[in-house]
């Protein structure tokens, strides 16, 4: 049917409809089954929460093509990865990966580099937020440090999500998150070693000046008794 065909058949026919994924490899494929041939657009998109929105990745949508399983090229499985069908301007459907044997964490960051000059940005609330103007506002996620990032894409300790072959000029990243968390968990706690130590040693101090006073009065006592 289509599109302006009778609503509520429009409606039960979606509702007869699911997306199933696959996952081979370094390869994700698709399969939209439904009772007949859909107008739709398979939109993959990003999710770390499954409470919160989806983040659609710029550039990667593409025509839903038959019932057959139907690979998006060069987007490599992540358990964040979600698939989105669209019809008609409205989400019809979404499944998302959540396979916890997949490479990569929840909590990774997702970044997009411009292979025309190299830059970095972080994909947030369906926006790229460049990565300087994220550390410098101080929200979202606590530790974050640009160069770092940065170094991290350029030693290859970031996963690469989707191939640079594509037609779109962009690169994405999935970078680990919970290692910049350790790290900042681990000075907060040498700080507060390092404070505490202080403290001790300041106490330590203030108890041999006690003695020592102590002592002098004793010592002046004594001298006056003679």
């Amino acid at each position: 049917p289509s599109p302006g065909a009778d609503a509520e058949a429009w409606e039960r026919l979606w509702l007869r409809s699911r997306l199933v994924l696959h996952t081979t490899g370094h390869t994700l494929t698709c399969s939209l089954l439904a009772p007949c041939d859909l107008q739709a657009e398979l939109v993959p998109c990003w999710q770390p929460v499954p409470t919160e929105s989806c983040h659609v990745l710029p550039g990667l949508q593409q025509p839903a093509m038959g019932h057959g399983p139907q690979e998006i090229k060069g987007l490599r499985p992540h358990p964040n990865l979600c698939v989105q069908v669209w019809s008609s301007e409205q989400i019809r459907l979404t499944q998302c990966l959540r396979d916890g044997m997949l490479p990569g964490h929840p909590d990774d960051l997702l970044l997009l580099e411009h292979r025309a000059n190299a830059s970095l940005c972080m994909l947030e609330q369906d926006t790229c937020m460049p990565l300087a103007s994220f550390h410098s506002m101080g929200a979202g996620h606590p530790g974050l440090l640009e160069q770092e990032l940065q170094r991290d894409v350029s030693a290859g300790h970031c996963r690469q999500i989707w191939h640079p072959e594509n037609s779109t000029g962009i690169t994405l990243w999935a970078c680990p998150m919970h290692k910049y968390v350790h790290a900042r968990w681990a000075l907060a706690w040498m700080g507060v070693l390092l404070g505490a130590a202080c403290i001790l040693l300041l106490l330590l101090l203030k108890k041999e000046d006690v003695k020592g006073w102590m002592k002098s009065l004793r010592t002046g006592y004594g001298s006056e008794g003679e």
